[in-house]
């Protein structure tokens, strides 16, 4: 995983009279004042005697950060934009010792609240969940405290793990590599970032997969790229599967969102899945040029589905009254997963169509399709994930493959 490093200061050396710290202390008030007078945080670093503290790299978020004394920070973990927002209260930061000392760290949110529980890692690629003896939180969940032991290397602290702009592409560029798969540039994002598409040969049908609308859903985010591994797998049924039907895969929706470490919105200030209707920000809009141009060419959507993250694991599906007399194809599909694996903790949630420009409805009301929207929880277990999602991959084949 790349983690990109602080530009070192450059310039004259100050003269004899003025102290080094004092001249490094100008320098950080200029960088403060530049950043209030553009309207982007206040500092991306807080430092004391004992340690530097900074987010200086894609996914990194430490809201405002304050060494109280030389061994407690107190962060304060705001939102993107003003409310209303959907409180994912996102966190991302990285510890470098400069002596042999414990720490405090107090993280405070503002509309908001403890929803992730803090992961960890010495590198940024490899993570594990903080040990419960080392984190509390508050009765209104509104201040989380996490106690750290005596170290002498950098630690990153996560909401959950990183999983970056760059992870995408590394993944997205060996999807490419199968002899199936084109890689299409849709658009670009506010920031002109790319929204890439993976799409297979034109076939009569099609299944679209989405991802990462909101930046925090790791969870979510994980399951598709170990769903899409199994679709594009060697087994007989996942080449019988693309056989018939053409998939269209959009991994990484909102790629400025998840590199600023934003709770929900793009840099429009938007929750792109909100925005299937308006279609108002260029991430969307990129995406429906697509959707309309399969359509011109009259390919039937069969199926959506779009990947997401929760407190705990559900299918937000139609009703089964939705489709008259069909296949109640989520029902089946649910039901057939659930009988592989008793032992994996999710709901089936029927939902009656209802008036927000999501992609479920977007893409139910348009085409009367199943559309469905994955999530899966903060907190499951990542072997989990690994181990089910494919299993839930393999089950819709087969359900999709027995349809008229």
């Amino acid at each position: 995983m790349s983690i990109s490093k602080r530009p070192s200061h450059s310039g004259k050396l100050p003269s004899s009279n003025v102290s080094w710290r004092a001249f490094e202390l100008l320098l950080k008030a200029a960088a403060m004042s530049i950043a209030l007078s553009s309207g982007s945080a206040l500092a991306d670093f807080c430092e004391s005697d004992i340690a530097l503290i900074d987010s200086n790299f894609s996914g990194g978020n430490l809201g405002v950060c304050e060494f109280t004394t030389p061994t407690s920070v107190s962060f304060t973990i705001t939102p993107e934009d003003a409310p209303p927002i959907n409180p994912s209260a996102w966190y991302s930061f990285r510890l470098s010792p400069k002596k042999n000392e414990a720490l405090q760290l107090s993280l405070t949110f503002v509309d908001g609240h403890a929803r992730y529980w803090p992961k960890v890692s010495t590198d940024g690629t490899t993570w594990q969940r903080l040990d419960d003896s080392q984190v509390s939180i508050s009765e209104d969940r509104s201040i989380l405290t996490i106690t750290l032991e005596r170290r002498s290397d950098p630690l990153f602290i996560s909401a959950q793990e990183l999983l970056v702009n760059d992870d995408y592409e590394q993944w997205m560029r060996s999807l490419a590599a199968h002899p199936e798969v084109g890689s299409r540039t849709l658009g670009r994002s506010i920031q002109g970032r790319p929204i890439q598409a993976l799409i297979t040969e034109q076939k009569p049908e099609v299944v679209y997969l989405f991802g990462r609308q909101h930046p925090p859903e790791i969870t979510g985010g994980l399951a598709m790229q170990s769903f899409v591994d199994e679709l594009f797998g060697d087994s007989d049924l996942a080449n019988e599967f693309r056989a018939r039907f053409m998939l269209v895969l959009v991994p990484l929706i909102n790629p400025d969102g998840v590199d600023a470490g934003h709770w929900r919105h793009n840099m429009g200030g938007r929750d792109l899945n909100r925005d299937w209707g308006p279609f108002t920000q260029p991430e969307i809009q990129s995406i429906k040029r697509l959707i309309d141009e399969i359509d011109e060419a009259g390919i039937a959507p069969k199926l959506m589905l779009d990947f997401h993250s929760t407190q705990r694991s559900r299918f937000y599906t139609q009703m089964p009254e939705d489709f008259d007399e069909e296949i109640d194809f989520a029902r089946d599909w649910l039901d057939r997963a659930r009988l592989r694996m008793s032992d994996f903790d999710f709901l089936y949630d029927p939902r009656k169509p209802s008036g927000q420009e999501n992609t479920k409805n977007y893409f139910y009301s348009t085409y009367h399709i199943p559309a469905i929207t994955y999530e899966i929880g903060d907190e499951v277990d990542r072997g989990d994930i690994s181990r089910t999602s494919p299993i839930f991959a393999q089950e819709m084949m087969r359900v999709m493959l027995e349809r008229e």
